[in-house]
């Protein structure tokens, strides 16, 4: 072994682990984000060399360039399909845990930017009640609220999150219905204008 001790290893900027490990730290194992593969080819081109980087005609402004032409080869499926956006809904939804305990699940908050924890603690103070974000089968995050509030979160959310309430949904049953909070607020409205005059 060609080993000299003390060890010094140098991490990606990127990823934070070494370059040798890149490429099994990417969302597709074997093959290294164009992140780590720019990062690489500026502060290690030998390594990048042996690892099989490609720097172009601009040396690590090229890995740059492979990067943002990997970030639009990411968006096209094979066929020449294109990847659609994920659609920005928030859905809500209340299941029958045991006798009369029940959890009110909020979805897709994530997708307006919402950081869950913090979405977590306003409900938590809002209801006086345990709320936890959880993990769902299919990899994505949720927030479950102890308790039947399916009706008071929504105007929380608009309120304190500032959601467009047209994209909050409940789901019954088999799939997702529009809120009847468009209407509820509307009567409310239409029920304090009527009060001040």
């Amino acid at each position: 072994l060609d080993s000299k001790y003390p060890l010094t290893v140098t991490y990606c900027g990127a990823c934070s682990c070494p370059p040798e490990f890149c490429p099994w730290m990417g969302p597709k194992a074997g093959k290294a984000t164009p992140e780590c593969q720019a990062w690489t080819l500026a502060n290690m081109p030998e390594l990048a060399a042996k690892l099989g980087y490609e720097a172009g005609e601009e040396g690590a402004a090229g890995g740059e360039k492979a990067a943002a032409s990997a970030a639009d080869a990411k968006e096209k499926l094979p066929g020449g399909k294109t990847k659609k956006d994920a659609v920005r809904e928030v859905h809500v939804s209340s299941k029958q845990r045991q006798k009369r305990k029940y959890v009110c699940t909020v979805r897709g908050l994530e997708l307006f930017g919402v950081k869950l924890s913090d979405a977590c603690k306003i409900f938590k103070k809002k209801f006086s009640t345990g709320a936890s974000v959880t993990e769902t089968a299919d990899n994505k995050e949720e927030i479950e609220i102890q308790g039947d509030v399916k009706g008071d979160v929504v105007p929380l959310i608009v309120k304190e999150l500032g959601i467009d309430i047209g994209s909050i949904f409940f789901i019954e049953g088999t799939g997702p219905k529009a809120t009847k909070a468009l209407q509820r607020e509307e009567e409310e409205l239409q029920q304090r204008e009527e009060e001040e005059e």
